[in-house]
């Protein structure tokens, strides 16, 4: 029996589905002789993935399926993942579109689904001739998640820092991507860039459903696969997850991108363009230099790497000495 462990970190929203599927999948691929134990992270869960894969102590996993973006971006993280990854970018087939192309990066990478952020609003007008970092008032929310970083690094990188850092002084940042969908509803704001699944919600008489002049803003999620697993054990668990069964539901029930061509479903927010950091550009962007400041624009955001120095056995030994 070849043991598999995956490290999961998805959609929040479905995750009770996604379980049940993972646990029926464990039952399934003891026909291929595969034993898979899969470890949840996340919204529920102690700890989001990247805070734990960025521990020293960490224990690398076989697989990994996150929407936690912070374990392909930083490079305290990925260093420690990227030397040992197959090639897994093509194992299974994947539409062409302006979708894809948005989040591919690179080889070792499999995009599997992007969250779409869109504007839930009562101004709608606004929304058709403002562009992304001109907002004065706009909600969003996911401050230690990948959702506002995500945000601010396409706004950097497409508008540049002082266009990132004025977004996050002039805007309605909340701990939460529905804190800010609630915020519109509330009055506290006008319009919120927020998962369509929260702006379908919208009446069409007061509340509205409109796409950012650059195309929706893109969580992406991915795959990869360590050299720690048979390649041929590796691929029969991603053919499983990355399938049409589970392809159609996050369609269907999270109106979100998929890039498996598996499945004919399509979200409702899939456009000709759409805005999500290019990994070239996050190939060179200093972490020191993002996450000075994230945190100086939002007290409440984290700065694991922080953490990690607090923790290291360099500063133990310096504090046992009275060094530190």
């Amino acid at each position: 029996m070849t043991s598999v462990l995956l490290y999961w970190n998805h959609i929040c929203v479905l995750h009770r589905q996604e379980k049940a599927f993972l646990e029926g999948l464990a039952q399934q691929l003891r026909e291929d002789n595969i034993q898979l134990r899969v470890r949840y992270f996340g919204l529920g869960y102690p700890e989001h993935m990247s805070e734990y894969l960025a521990r020293p102590d960490a224990v690398l996993p076989d697989l990994i399926v996150s929407a936690d973006l912070e374990v392909f971006e930083d490079p305290l993280i990925f260093s420690k993942l990227q030397p040992e990854l197959y090639p897994s970018a093509d194992w299974v087939p994947l539409r062409q579109s302006p979708m894809l192309n948005a989040v591919q990066r690179g080889h070792c990478l499999l995009p599997f689904v992007s969250i779409p952020l869109v504007y839930y609003t009562r101004e709608p007008e606004a929304c058709a001739k403002t562009v992304l970092p001109d907002w004065h008032g706009l909600a969003f929310g996911g401050i230690n998640n990948s959702a506002v970083k995500t945000v601010v690094k396409a706004v950097w990188e497409q508008w540049g820092q002082t266009a990132a850092a004025r977004l996050l002084e002039e805007s309605l940042v909340t701990d939460m991507p529905i804190g800010a969908f609630q915020a519109v509803r509330q009055g506290q704001a006008d319009t919120a860039l927020v998962p369509s699944l929260y702006a379908l919600r919208a009446d069409g008489r007061e509340t509205f459903l409109r796409v950012p002049r650059e195309g929706p803003v893109l969580i992406p999620s991915y795959f990869c696969a360590r050299t720690s697993v048979p390649e041929w054990a590796a691929r029969r668990v991603a053919e499983h997850i990355l399938s049409l069964e589970l392809c159609d539901f996050y369609v269907a029930n999270g109106d979100l991108i998929v890039y498996p061509a598996c499945t004919e479903l399509h979200s409702r927010q899939e456009k000709a363009h759409a805005l999500c950091p290019s990994a070239e550009w996050l190939g060179q962007l200093s972490r020191e230099d993002f996450y000075q400041l994230y945190c100086a624009k939002l007290p409440s955001a984290v700065d694991f790497g922080q953490t990690l120095t607090a923790l290291s056995p360099e500063a133990s030994k310096a504090k046992s000495e009275g060094l530190a």
